[in-house]
């Protein structure tokens, strides 16, 4: 547990506190349905250590935004380029690319069309601010998600930062 929370704290900025005397359920929780629903935008992203990837692929593009609808479907788009204002008012309206469903645990399941494999991926809910004491980094805020993208062994590959854009429907 102590070796996951250190990534995830690589990933969103640590706090004052030391990491073992840190708790995850103190400032995080398992994401519920409620929570997902809406237009996010990827703040940060990176990837576990020792995982292997294909840094070519488009999900690993930097501008990244994840719709998720109230139907269980889902958009999930990339691309190299920041999203104009009008991009961004037409994210609710993509068709989607995907299915998406929560495990009791929290854990997010997506099921991609066309694609047999089912993807899962650790989902929880940021429940206080955590802060980068470098200032460097964007500031993990309360109602941010932490998705850390699974192997089928539950081995962590990518970690994101995502906050919800209000306004967008889901809100």
């Amino acid at each position: 547990m102590r070796a996951w929370l250190a990534a995830a704290l690589t990933l969103v900025g640590a706090t004052a506190t030391p990491v073992a005397a840190l708790d995850p359920r103190d400032f995080m929780r398992p994401c519920r349905r409620h929570d997902l629903i809406g237009v996010w935008r990827v703040l940060r992203f990176g990837f576990a250590q020792g995982a292997a990837v294909d840094r070519t692929d488009a999900a690993y593009l930097p501008h990244q935004r994840y719709v998720f609808h109230s139907n269980a479907t889902m958009a999930y788009v990339t691309q190299d380029v920041p999203f104009t204002p009008e991009d961004q008012r037409e994210l609710p309206k993509l068709p989607p690319t995907a299915t998406w469903a929560l495990e009791s645990d929290g854990r997010l399941v997506r099921q991609r069309d066309g694609m047999p494999v089912v993807e899962k991926a650790d989902c929880k809910i940021v429940l206080e601010p955590v802060t980068d004491p470098r200032g460097s980094q964007p500031r993990a805020q309360r109602g941010d998600i932490l998705l850390t993208d699974e192997t089928s062994d539950r081995r962590p590959v990518t970690r994101r930062l995502l906050r919800k854009i209000r306004g967008l429907g889901g809100d």
